[in-house]
């Protein structure tokens, strides 16, 4: 299979280092239809978390292979040679099984993921819109959210929230931080900022989160949750003993020379963006606790054995009808030819009736057409499912007997 993934994640590439290649929603556009110009030949989609920025493409057989490493750094501005070997790159069989395994949060930091069958959503989406996407990526990713859906609903659906922001909760509690009670601020009121600001409030923490000027009209505020202006954040955050930056800003929400001079006592920071929104430096000041992405790696290991298993049997299932799918496209033509020859040919056999009947030429020319198009539907469907019963093997074998066959009665 002409399938290639390239990407750079947590597994390999510290926060350092995947912010760099983080990116907006307009950059990731913009990376989209570069890539297209440059290889119209290729389908593509780019999935960019927090944990991952990745590079998918299909190609047709026979095509240039075109360096998606090299593609990324190009798109997000880093030297290939100072970064390629932070890339893993998989091609066929093994990217198939792999987009299925991430689509259900195998690979996520935080096992069994909620977010991230939205985030495979969004990234095929945006291929769709941009003109990116063709088949046979449109039918791999549609195919992995669907085994997803099933890893989910079957076998993570346990009532555990696998989010980033409940993970969060846990974290402060492991480390012995205390919420309930305590002066809370959120600074961001996107997705991930309003998801904090409800745990943190379901917590008992007295929780408040910026909000930019231009959002008022537009941002639903969590119930229990107070806003200040996101100007006003360093004024708040001089009473606040956790604060949690949520944002797609590109610029620090929070910087040390400027954070000191607020602070009052003990202040925990966490910081859930990427690139990050807490300038590292804070890390530094007296009576600071700093977490960001990264520390939430250690949930990884929290998969039991059993849940992996039985999710990976569910999505062999998936995988195999993909690579099926895939395998009979090369036989696609083919059921279309002999659909048209026999439909042709049904049609031909009823001539005579046709002829007697007391239908208009014009009502008859309407019907031959229609008994051609139904009786080709009828054959290609039942060829179609073909793919469903029998092996590759036996479909190497049997079609291009059925296509002389049919081919001897067009004569």
């Amino acid at each position: 299979m002409n399938i290639t993934m390239a990407g750079i994640d947590f597994h390999r590439a510290d926060i350092a280092v995947r912010e760099r290649f983080s990116m907006t929603a307009t950059t990731l556009r913009a990376c989209l239809r570069s890539i297209r110009k440059q290889h119209p030949e290729l389908e593509c989609v780019l999935i960019t978390t927090c944990n991952r920025t990745e590079l998918w493409t299909s190609s047709l057989p026979g095509s240039p292979q075109a360096d998606l490493v090299l593609l990324l750094c190009e798109a997000c501005r880093q030297p290939v040679e100072e970064f390629s070997a932070y890339f893993s790159i998989r091609k066929g069989k093994e990217a198939v099984q792999y987009l299925c395994e991430l689509s259900s949060g195998l690979h996520s930091q935080i096992f069994g993921d909620d977010q991230i069958i939205s985030q495979v959503k969004s990234a095929l989406k945006t291929a769709r819109e941009e003109h990116a996407v063709g088949a046979v990526l449109e039918v791999l990713f549609r195919t992995a959210i669907t085994g997803a859906k099933k890893v989910k609903s079957s076998i993570l659906c346990s009532g555990i929230d696998r989010s980033v922001s409940s993970a969060m909760i846990r974290l402060l509690r492991e480390k012995e931080i205390p919420i309930a009670g305590q002066s809370c601020l959120v600074i961001g009121n996107g997705e991930i900022g309003r998801l904090a600001a409800q745990e943190l409030e379901k917590a008992g923490g007295k929780v408040t989160m910026t909000l930019r000027q231009y959002k008022h009209k537009e941002v639903v505020i969590p119930a229990g949750c107070s806003v200040v202006s996101y100007d006003k954040r360093y004024e708040q955050a001089s009473g606040a003993s956790i604060i949690v930056s949520a944002t797609l800003s590109p610029h620090f929400t929070l910087q040390p020379e400027l954070l000191s001079a607020k602070l009052s006592g003990p202040v925990t920071l966490i910081d859930l963006a990427i690139p990050r929104d807490i300038e590292p430096g804070c890390a530094s000041l007296p009576d600071v606790t700093l977490f960001d992405m990264d520390c939430f790696s250690e949930y990884t290991g929290q998969a039991e054995a059993e849940q992996l298993r039985s999710a990976r049997e569910i999505l062999k299932e998936y995988e195999t009808e993909f690579e099926n799918w895939y395998f009979f496209r090369e036989y696609i033509p083919t059921v279309k030819e002999i659909g048209h020859i026999l439909g042709k040919e049904i049609a031909a056999r009823l001539e005579k009736e046709l002829n007697r009947s007391s239908l208009t030429r014009e009502e008859s020319d309407e019907l031959r057409k229609k008994i051609r198009t139904a009786s080709g539907k009828v054959v290609s469907n039942l060829l179609y499912g073909t793919r469903d019963v029998l092996d590759r093997e036996s479909l190497k074998r049997i079609f291009p007997a059925l296509e002389a066959s049919a081919r001897r009665l067009k004569k």
